[in-house]
């Protein structure tokens, strides 16, 4: 081992410290002879705590040991490896316990006398995270469309009902649709850096304040940006469903917002009041899932909900300061 480790720091050494990624060198009997700055930080390993220690006890999950003791056996044996000269994404683990996505390569060579395998290792945890918030956003998108033209037809049914002639139907129409327009400004748009709760909740609720069936209030809240980005998906989604099953989706209902703010910590009470709806579809159940990852993650809070036969009433509280 110290004759390759030698040698790898006469020939390879500026490499292995230069290199953008994480370079593990290890040896036939699966130690390590080579450990560049890279892999100290990604792994937590010194190079002097790595050098001659089994690489499956310091970077390999457990569930992964066995495997991939057996598959340097088989290599040694055949010359065959599945791993070797290809791109595979794989666990990795700290020092700390920490796994972590790592995108491997994985190469043997002769160079030095004594067959070594060098290993490219990329922590790719920001890149997985990306995907799952771009997957996020596209289902989101998916299920926004669906839920916007069921609310525009629930509105367009219930204006009808209430308008005495055409004329009338569409002046009530349109103002509802300009209204709900306001409210994906903020979903789709600019998000601002401080926004009053008294503002998101007029965006979301405007045309039917206006009409008398909503009614909001409370001190003035001004929100941060992630904040408004994840309660203004909260309340929007909320308010569909009031449209389509709930308080909202005939002319005897009616619904309430009101929130109060108290030892850092805002709480906002949703109360429908009102018969349902009975809907004539299955709900996927997507909406309550994103409710509550933005609740989670975009306020740091909490939900309640309760359905009672006078309608919703649901409690989100939060911190003020995120």
């Amino acid at each position: 081992m110290n004759m390759i480790w030698g040698q790898l720091h006469a020939g390879l050494q500026t490499v292995l410290d230069t290199a953008l990624d994480a370079v593990i060198v290890m040896n036939e009997d699966g130690c390590v002879v080579g450990w560049n700055g890279n892999a100290e930080r990604t792994f937590g390993w010194t190079a002097e705590e790595a050098i001659g220690k089994r690489l499956s006890d310091l970077i390999i999950p457990d569930r992964y040991r066995e495997g991939h003791e057996r598959g340097r056996v088989h290599f040694l044996a055949t010359g065959e490896g599945p791993v070797l000269d290809r791109h595979i994404e794989v666990d990795g683990i700290t020092r700390d316990g920490v796994e972590l996505p790592i995108e491997l390569s994985v190469t043997a060579t002769e160079q030095f006398g004594d067959r070594v395998f060098v290993g490219f290792l990329r922590d790719i945890s920001e890149r997985k995270a990306q995907s799952e918030r771009q997957q996020r956003i596209l289902q989101e998108s998916e299920h926004r469309v669906k839920n916007m033209l069921t609310v525009v037809a629930a509105i367009a049914q219930q204006t009808a009902r209430a308008s005495p002639d055409m004329g009338s139907f569409s002046k009530a129409f349109a103002g509802r649709l300009e209204s709900l327009a306001r409210a994906h400004e903020l979903l789709v748009g600019q998000v601002w850096r401080d926004v009053a709760l008294s503002a998101l909740a007029d965006r979301v609720l405007g045309a039917d304040v206006a009409l008398g069936r909503a009614r909001y209030g409370g001190p003035e809240i001004l929100l941060k940006p992630g904040q408004v980005l994840g309660l203004s998906m909260i309340l929007h989604e909320l308010y569909t469903n009031a449209i389509k099953y709930g308080a909202l989706c005939n002319d005897e209902g009616g619904l309430e917002v009101d929130w109060t703010c108290g030892d850092g910590i805002v709480e906002l009470t949703w109360n429908e009041h009102g018969p349902p709806c009975e809907s004539d579809s299955v709900s996927s159940g997507f909406g309550n899932r994103m409710i509550a990852m933005s609740v989670k993650s975009d306020l740091k809070g909490t939900i309640e909900r309760d359905w009672t036969p006078n309608g919703l009433t649901a409690v989100l509280r939060f911190p003020r300061d995120p």
